[in-house]
């Protein structure tokens, strides 16, 4: 490699070029969740009455990419998501009646092609809002403080998702239980969709049979939601061990200078507990996405070598 600069990534566990926009923040409203629940089916609460709530099934898949890389996807992310039931109502609030139970909310963290899919109702109708469903990315599953913004949050993306009123109307003509709620707002008529940037939050749905399913992807940067990558190395000496400990999806950058005349260079890692993931690149600092050479199997013994 001659007298060349390598520098190796690595990172406490584990794309395509696309296009993407930074998406406006918004509003926690008065009932963002309390003590986060990680999980998939939020349709029941998970003690008491575990019967799953009346109303349109809807899963939903959000994917979270990063702004500045190219919009790959984040892995690791933790998404929050809350909303109302279908008449309405939010759980554990005492304005509702519903202290202590927890239907419509919880939380994921993205997979590997930054997806968190969850099993949810289609939400309800309450006076002066549209529908919508409240959601968080941040790195770790943290509570929100009620009606928190943006300037008061500056680890997390928070916003609001929204529905096409074709959507909304055939799910109110499909499923009359959401006639129990409030008559619909529609979207240009609420000031939280038109002054917090609504329009970028449209989820597309698709239907089969009485199942719904929407998509939505979000930009964000990482260092906006507490996952930024790194900007300075640690030089590394052939053939010193050096100790490394990460948390959850943190990550260390190391760089090493190759000598002249020199025929292979071996990147290892081994020991401790947990998954360590190790990403190399010449010349220039790797990401998880963009690298040369990576190993990121599913332990802490990973292996790199440049011949």
């Amino acid at each position: 490699m001659g007298a060349a600069s390598v520098l190796a990534l690595v990172q406490s566990e584990t794309s395509a070029a696309a296009i993407c926009k930074a998406a406006t923040e918004s509003t926690a409203g008065p009932y963002p969740n309390i003590n986060p629940l990680e999980r998939t089916d939020l349709r029941a609460n998970t003690s008491g009455n575990t019967t799953p709530r009346q109303g349109a099934q809807l899963t939903l898949r959000l994917k979270v990419t990063d702004l500045d890389n190219n919009c790959a996807p984040i892995a690791g992310a933790i998404v929050d998501i809350w909303s109302c039931d279908a008449t309405g109502l939010y759980s554990s609030y005492s304005p509702f009646g519903t202290q202590g139970q927890d239907f419509c909310r919880g939380y994921k963290r993205t997979d590997a092609n930054g997806i968190a899919e969850f099993v949810t109702l289609f939400p309800g109708s309450y006076t002066g809002r549209a529908i919508h469903i409240h959601f968080s990315v941040q790195s770790a599953a943290t509570n929100i403080r009620p009606n928190a913004n943006d300037n008061s949050l500056a680890k997390i993306h928070i916003a609001q998702l929204y529905f096409a009123r074709s959507n909304v109307d055939e799910v109110f003509r499909s499923f009359p239980i959401y006639q129990r709620g409030a008559p619909i707002t529609p979207n240009e008529s609420d000031s939280i969709y038109t002054g917090e940037g609504g329009s970028g939050y449209i989820v597309a749905i698709t239907k089969s049979g009485t199942l719904y399913t929407g998509d939505i992807e979000v930009g964000v940067r990482r260092a906006s939601i507490g996952m930024d990558l790194p900007t300075s190395e640690t030089p590394l000496t052939s053939g010193k061990s050096v100790a490394v400990t990460l948390s959850r999806q943190q990550s260390k950058l190391y760089s090493i200078v190759v000598p002249t005349g020199k025929t292979k260079l071996t990147f290892k890692s081994s020991g401790g507990t947990g998954d360590l993931d190790l990403f190399a690149k010449a010349k220039s600092a790797p990401t998880t996405t963009v690298f040369d050479k990576k190993s990121d199997g599913s332990s802490n013994v990973e292996l790199i070598t440049f011949n």
